[in-house]
């Protein structure tokens, strides 16, 4: 078997794409209209064009660079296809174990299935959030990282809890600035 064959992979949510290039349209729209009727009479439109042209250039390109979003599992890595940053490649021999857990934001917030997976030292190497990946998608990766123990904490988790407890499985700006209880 070859390192590339893809055992599993799962892609981000569809629906926020549509919502995302939706707030794009909504705030673009108005603005640009508004922008050409004032600048048409006097000629000025064509900085207008040239905005409007770099509207939908970044719009086709956030659109092609949020399609390739993913996670994979092969047989010997963790692949992490990321929006921003690339792409993370993490050898199953560097997992130590996996969490996965119910967090809110706050007690009224819905919760949302988490998954953290960890190295040795308990930092996290791929973070699955359920705003982005469905249920099913991080219940199908988890069932593939068969080489590391699963963690399920089974009550739900808010976010001022695990900045209390485990602060170092967080994002940077989840961790600051720390709010008080």
């Amino acid at each position: 078997m070859t390192e590339d064959k893809v055992m599993v992979s799962v892609r981000v949510r569809q629906g926020l794409l549509a919502q995302g290039i939706a707030a794009v349209l909504a705030l673009s729209v108005p603005v640009l209209l508004a922008l050409y009727w004032l600048t048409i009479p006097s000629g000025s439109w064509v900085w207008v064009a040239v905005a409007h042209a770099f509207v939908i250039a970044f719009l086709v390109y956030s659109i092609i660079r949020y399609l390739r979003v993913r996670v994979t599992v092969t047989p010997t890595h963790l692949v992490e296809h990321r929006f921003f940053w690339g792409t993370t490649r993490v050898p199953f021999e560097d997992i130590d174990r996996v969490v996965m857990l119910e967090m809110h934001r706050t007690m009224a917030s819905q919760s949302r299935l988490q998954m953290f997976v960890l190295d040795a030292s308990g930092q996290p190497l791929v973070r699955m959030r359920g705003e982005y990946w469905s249920r099913n998608g991080i219940n199908r990766i988890a069932s593939h990282l068969t080489m590391a123990p699963i963690e399920h904490i089974d009550h739900p988790v808010t976010l001022d809890e695990l900045q209390a407890t485990r602060p170092e499985m967080l994002y940077w700006f989840e961790r600051r600035p720390r709010r008080m209880p």
